[in-house]
């Protein structure tokens, strides 16, 4: 983030209407453990999804297209946690909105058809994966809107920090 761009956490459904949606993220979860899926490109970890396309019917449509094409996640429920509004000095602010998602299935590790890499996928606790992904206060605020969901409406256990990290397979 560069000194001239501010990013704030919104914990609320859905943006304000007109705002430009560049991003479309879901903290991803197993039923099983209760554990987060967190994509590794090589060391860099980031959160399922992607960048909505003109072809994508609504922001489901990109968040189910994107799970699959980058980690092969297909995606059994899901239910919008709130966004962040990026303001860039001489641009209108846009969202990036984030998701609470149910994992149904994982296939098989496959290379995304935009970059052609192949990414690993890793099961962490939450707050594990808030602290891999990097993004201080504003990730732990996502991580945890979307922990209240899962115990919510999917009766989760969340795992604590520190739980042994696995890759998904």
């Amino acid at each position: 983030m560069s000194t001239e761009e501010t990013v704030e956490w919104v914990e609320q459904w859905p943006p304000p209407h007109g705002m430009s949606i560049r991003q479309v993220y879901a903290v991803v979860f197993e039923a099983e453990s209760g554990a987060v899926v967190v994509q590794d490109d090589a060391g860099r970890c980031n959160l399922p999804g992607g960048t909505p396309e003109e072809d994508d019917e609504d922001l489901v449509a990109t968040l189910r297209r994107e799970c699959y094409e980058e980690s092969q996640l297909v995606l059994k429920d899901w239910e919008p946690v709130g966004y962040q509004v990026v303001r860039e000095v001489g641009r209108d602010p846009y969202a990036q909105v984030r998701y609470a998602a149910l994992l149904e299935r994982a296939d098989p590790v496959a290379p995304d058809p935009c970059t052609g890499r192949a990414y690993g996928r890793i099961l962490v606790s939450p707050s594990d994966a808030a602290e891999l992904l990097g993004w201080g206060d504003r990730g732990a605020a996502q991580l945890h809107a979307a922990c209240r969901v899962a115990v919510q409406r999917w009766r989760l256990t969340i795992p604590a920090a520190g739980v042994e990290r696995r890759d998904l397979v």
